[in-house]
């Protein structure tokens, strides 16, 4: 496990407003765990100022980005781009979360061919019920999925063979 990391951007290939997650509070080889916050510029807030929990697969998938990306740091590459296939399993157990809400994210490889770039993804999203308590025990689940990613290991050629 790693040292909390707070500052996304290197970590992920996305930008802005479209970085769902605020915080990694640790890492391994297999898992994630970090924090999204939803705060009041959200990009899915709805009109009640609530995030709908069908938006969180994205928030899921960038958290399998966010080990890649940390993997890549650490074996001093950039981050690289990869694709969600699909989901099985995706559970909303709760219709949304109020802004302000803090959700605690946590990934785990179940299975990662490297040469393929194919990977399977349980994941899991827990409101927390006070912002600054992260004991997962007190964590109130609100969506699972097993997360169905790609992420070819030459995105370039695998780009080029797309379009040819």
């Amino acid at each position: 496990m790693h040292t909390p990391i707070r500052h996304l951007a290197p970590l992920l290939p996305h930008a802005g407003n479209m970085i769902l997650l605020d915080e990694i509070i640790s890492y391994s080889d297999t898992q994630l765990h970090a924090l999204a916050r939803i705060g009041p510029d959200h990009l899915f807030l709805d009109a009640d100022g609530r995030l709908p929990m069908y938006c969180g697969i994205e928030i899921m998938a960038q958290g399998i980005a966010a080990l890649a990306g940390c993997h890549a740091r650490d074996a001093g590459r950039p981050p690289s781009l990869g694709f969600l296939l699909g989901s099985r399993q995706f559970d909303i157990l709760r219709s949304s979360v109020a802004q302000g809400s803090l959700l605690h994210v946590q990934v785990q490889a179940s299975t990662r061919d490297e040469t393929t770039g194919f990977g399977v993804f349980d994941c899991r999203l827990s409101l927390l019920e006070q912002p600054d308590n992260t004991d997962r025990a007190a964590a109130q689940t609100v969506a699972t999925g097993r997360l169905s990613v790609f992420s070819p290991p030459d995105i370039e050629q695998y780009m080029q063979e797309q379009t040819a």
